[in-house]
């Protein structure tokens, strides 16, 4: 049982580090991966005709296959439940319907799987300042994010201090498990209001303030080209040049 606690938490904790080695020297900057992310799942969820659709598929598809193999199995769990999801559509006489919504499913989960898996956590909460978005709001994301993968490794010393306490095969694993998740929480609460306190001695008033970056580099030339080939596309596949 504390075996495989701790092999959960440890799988949880390893999609939540803030490793800057994720992005590449060629990488667009966060900001512009963002925008074009977005603008490649709206354009796929509006468009009306399936080659478009395939199109971007193709491209997710070459664009996946430079990430590691985590990041495959992530998509494909996402596109296997919406095919089963979908999958009377096939016996009731409409099979369009479960090829064109698996292939936007699969489209829209990889971008964000891309996303997710070459770009830091904290320079994508960062970016979000680019958009206009509430300091609040931001503040909230990037907290919670921190404190998840600070929590986590709270759970992880109460697992090892249980694990050095534990003597044969313990029974009651609900009672185990309910202690370290009273600990975690009382140790939250104390967490939180010590942050709080820290927070007005600051005299921090609402104002997310973020290191000023370049908004535009070389690299995302490519990046720009690609967002404009792509809406040229989706626009001739449409019609809506006439």
């Amino acid at each position: 049982f504390i075996t495989k606690s701790t092999q959960a938490v440890l799988g949880v904790l390893s999609k939540l580090k803030w490793k800057e080695g994720k992005d590449g020297c060629l990488s667009a900057s966060p900001s512009l991966k963002l925008c074009y992310t977005f603008l490649y799942i709206l354009l796929t969820a509006c468009s009306k005709n399936y080659v478009f659709s395939l199109i971007m598929a193709g491209g997710t598809i070459l664009a996946l296959a430079t990430y590691p193999a985590e990041t495959m199995k992530q998509t494909f769990g996402a596109v296997l439940f919406s095919a089963l999801i979908l999958l009377p559509a096939v016996f009731i006489g409409n099979p369009q319907i479960l090829l064109i919504i698996t292939t936007k499913v699969f489209v829209s989960v990889t971008l964000i799987g891309i996303l997710s898996a070459g770009t830091s956590w904290n320079k994508l909460t960062a970016s979000l300042r680019s958009f206009h978005i509430p300091d609040i709001f931001i503040f909230t994301l990037d907290i919670t994010l921190k404190y998840i993968a600070v929590l986590g490794e709270i759970c992880m010393e109460i697992l090892t201090s249980l694990r050095l306490r534990s003597v044969g095969q313990n029974r009651k694993k609900a009672q185990s498990f309910s202690g370290i998740l009273g600990i975690s929480f009382l140790k939250s609460r104390e967490m939180a209001e010590e942050m709080y306190a820290a927070m007005c001695c600051r005299g921090f008033v609402g104002e997310y303030k973020t290191q000023k970056t370049s908004t535009f580099r070389k690299q995302d030339i490519l990046s720009l080209l690609l967002m404009i080939g792509v809406t040229g596309i989706f626009i001739y596949f449409e019609g809506l040049w006439k």
